[in-house]
């Protein structure tokens, strides 16, 4: 098959530059026609990609793989939503989490390859999975680069802790989103929400607030442990405001998923979720913050408001031969 592996050696500060090499040997080694291409931003790549895609000449490809971290998934998923164009993880990132949710190899450039390979060769899966799109509560289309996403959507505390964590250069890998989350406690003040679900309007303050397609964020942490990226559902998850000492414990049971008990925390299931702030004036008179930018499988998305909504087989993932294979796998 023609294949596009696309990649950006300067990511994860080029810590896992050789990671596309090793991948496109191994597929090339399987047959597989490889066209590589290298961007140097997010906007390049994507570029570069949607031309592969879309050429009807000889370099028309039949998969694309992405090498990096969930930042370049973002981006493969950007690029083949609704298209019907497979797509295959070689996961080199700090968190991989949506490689984790899928059990896909972390930081295993080969292994990775030869789970495309087996599923392009029908010894793996190619299964169909929803996949989140953003726009405006009135319909207006977000910039075309930041419609789609896999995993999920932070807008509270989540998405600051995010924020911080991509600024940071030490620790090394899930370590940092730690760091990122003692930092931010210093801060610890609730948002101002509005928030619409298929079951009605809730508004109020929050501390954390996410709507997920699959299960983990920064880097292992077990936010929705019943999320599935194959049944048109987002799990809305929300956290009132509680102490510093209450949600340092709510965080250590965040790797475990065991935090869904806590009478703090509010999950919910709904095709469509809408996130407002509240306004200026009323957040302010009821000590409110506004929430910060939220934040799309580790990526910064638009502003709020959104409206974000769970589309069925948008996405059709390259993996491991399945035990229990659910309907909607693809021929």
């Amino acid at each position: 098959m023609r294949i596009a592996l696309l990649s950006n050696p300067s990511s994860g500060r080029g810590r896992h530059s050789a990671a596309d090499e090793v991948a496109r040997r191994v597929l090339r080694e399987a047959g597989h026609e490889v066209l590589h291409v290298r961007g140097s931003s997010y906007e390049q790549s994507r570029h570069a990609g949607k031309a592969l895609l879309e050429d009807g000449s000889s370099h028309g490809v039949e998969a694309l793989v992405v090498v990096g971290g969930d930042g370049m998934v973002h981006l493969g998923v950007d690029i083949v939503a609704t298209t019907g164009v497979p797509l295959g993880i070689v996961a080199t990132g700090t968190g991989n989490d949506i490689a984790r949710h899928f059990d896909l190899p972390s930081r295993d450039a080969a292994a990775s390859a030869h789970i495309i390979n087996q599923a392009l060769s029908g010894n793996g899966a190619v299964i169909a999975t929803d996949a989140i799109y953003a726009s405006r509560p009135d319909g207006t289309l977000l910039a075309p680069q930041r419609r789609w996403s896999l995993a999920v959507v932070s807008a509270g505390l989540d998405a600051a802790v995010n924020a911080r964590a991509n600024t940071l250069t030490w620790p090394a890998r899930e370590g940092r989103y730690v760091r990122a989350f003692t930092a931010e406690l210093a801060a610890l003040a609730p948002y101002g929400y509005r928030v619409t679900t298929d079951e009605g309007t809730w508004e109020g303050p929050a501390l954390l607030l996410a709507a997920a397609n699959t299960r983990y964020i920064g880097g292992g942490m077990d936010l929705a442990p019943h999320a599935d990226p194959t049944d048109g559902l987002l799990e809305v998850l929300r956290l009132d405001p509680v102490g510093r000492p209450h949600l340092v414990s709510l965080f250590s049971r965040l790797f475990k998923g065991t935090h869904l008990t806590d009478s703090a925390v509010h999950i919910e299931r709904s095709r469509v979720v809408t996130i407002e702030a509240l306004d200026e004036r009323t957040g302010r008179d009821r000590g409110l913050r506004p929430p910060p930018h939220p934040f799309a499988d580790g990526e910064p998305l638009a502003e709020l408001p959104l409206r974000l909504e769970a589309v069925p087989d948008a996405v059709r993932l390259l993996l491991a031969a399945q035990d229990d294979l659910s309907p909607r796998v693809c021929p």
